[in-house]
């Protein structure tokens, strides 16, 4: 079948993992025998250009988060001259998603969305902070975040189906008791001509010795946690395992704060700070890493513990109840402790009793290994897909647009306030508030261009943004 992907990354810019996630559901699709079409907003003035055919539509820089470019309803092209797609796939976690059913009221195409953004804990993270300590303003925006997604699902609703990555998203969503349409739980899927690779050189600093390495991966932003982290490798790793270590590969606009915070802690000495890294490097740091430790509470998924835990790297992280909590089996491969005030205590608990018992984390990454493979396989995940797709084709069957022919002014109204208008807005105000909050000093690190990958990786892919 000929399959629409609509994303917010046309093109990948560094290792962002919607990005990469992108890259690879249209390179594994397109190996299962189907066509795809990239949909998305037109790269930025120092972005790679988007793969021809592309679907592209005008974008707005969003600086509090570089590489990411915000799409707007335009130009109309793309909405009259669409390719004749059998179904589209809205794996966007913006306003462009409406595209979707949009094209689906035009031109009768069926179409899935993707939901990865729970709101609830990522809300907060788009104002500065003392923005967001103002009672009054922060019950607007959390008023306004209601809102926003009361609009996703109604834009979920116009489709044929929603995906979510894991399940407590999905009662999440059934809770709400808005969602009509068929609701799939369908992970990310690993690369394993990445992950499966033969491992490589030692990529750890001389000094940090084997069997006391830890290691987290992500951006560095508020919504990462990141800091608590360091906090427990200070107050709990350390005192017990003077020789450990902790590895932090990615950047972001708290690169500098988090570097800060471990010279206060003192601690920098036991710390690498690598910065971003080449995607296909991190198989190197996973795999001669002894534990990854995570803190971060606003995941709908979290493709680096699938990742870690593939490479056999055991999880110790703080059970968000959602994404991370979904991919871990605490006490088996893993570690979740509780969140709240103790939470901090408890992670270092878990890393120094992992760190003391070299039987239990051998036994952990054993475990971890053999269960991501039942679990994040291709062949799993797409076949997966590939039944989601077959079941909003369905969905549209027995639940047709009107014709456009038949459509009178009411209706191209109803369009215009239910998608583009919302979309308009919305975005138009994120636009605003990211101007706010940005911070141009930090720029995308040029070697993180998705231009190194192991060949054979991106075939198809986009060319050259945790």
């Amino acid at each position: 079948m000929h399959i629409g992907i609509l994303t917010d990354y046309p093109v990948a810019t560094f290792a962002n993992g919607p990005a990469l996630a992108t890259q690879a559901l249209k390179r594994y699709l397109e190996a299962r025998g189907h066509k795809v079409t990239i949909v998305g907003p037109n790269p930025g003035i120092d972005d790679p250009a988007a793969q021809p055919g592309s679907v592209l539509l005008g974008s707005v820089r969003l600086r509090a988060h570089p590489g990411v470019q915000i799409p707007f309803p335009w130009p109309q092209t793309a909405f009259d001259n669409s390719p004749k797609f059998d179904v589209i796939h809205s794996h966007s976690n913006s306003l462009l998603m409406h595209w979707a059913p949009m094209m689906r009221q035009l031109h009768g195409v069926p179409c899935v969305g993707t939901n990865t953004i729970y709101l609830p804990a990522f809300a907060q993270h788009l104002l500065p902070n003392k923005l967001y300590e103002n009672e009054t303003f922060r019950r607007f925006w959390v008023g306004l975040s209601d809102s926003i997604e009361r609009k996703f699902a109604n834009c979920y609703n116009a489709g044929d189906g929603l995906i979510v990555q894991c399940l407590a998203l999905a009662n999440y969503w059934k809770g709400k008791g808005s969602l009509t349409v068929p609701l799939h739980v369908i992970p990310r899927p690993i690369d394993v001509v990445m992950f499966d690779r033969t491992l490589g050189a030692d990529p750890y600093k001389a000094n940090f010795p084997k069997g006391k390495r830890l290691i987290t991966v992500g951006r560095h932003a508020r919504e990462k946690d990141i800091d608590k982290v360091l906090k427990a490798f200070a107050q709990y790793v350390l005192p017990a395992h003077p020789e450990a270590s902790l590895t932090l590969v990615g950047d972001g606009q708290e690169h500098k704060v988090l570097q800060q915070l471990a010279e206060s802690l003192g601690i920098a000495h036991r710390c690498d700070f690598v910065g971003e890294r080449p995607h296909k490097d991190l198989r190197d740091f996973y795999g001669h890493a002894d534990l990854f430790a995570y803190a971060s509470l606003s995941e709908t998924y979290g493709q680096v513990i699938s990742e870690a835990l593939w490479c056999g790297a055991p999880v110790v992280a703080i059970d968000d109840g959602m994404g991370v909590a979904y991919q871990c089996q605490s006490g088996h491969d893993s570690f979740l402790v509780e969140p709240g005030p103790g939470e901090i205590a408890a992670l270092g608990g878990k890393l120094v009793q992992l760190l003391s018992d070299d039987r239990l984390r051998a036994e952990f990454s054993q475990n971890a290994a053999a269960r991501a493979r039942t679990r994040v396989a291709p062949d799993v995940v797409y076949a997966m897909y590939e039944a989601a797709y077959q079941s909003a084709i369905d969905n549209l069957a027995a639940h047709p647009p009107k014709p456009p022919s038949s459509r009178g002014l009411g209706d191209r109204l109803r369009m215009f306030g239910n998608h583009v208008w919302p979309w308009l807005w919305q975005h138009s105000t994120l636009c605003v508030v990211g101007a706010f909050r940005g911070n141009d000093s930090y720029q995308v690190p040029r070697h993180m261009r998705i231009d190194a990958m192991p060949e054979g990786s991106s075939p198809g892919a986009t060319t050259p943004n945790t």
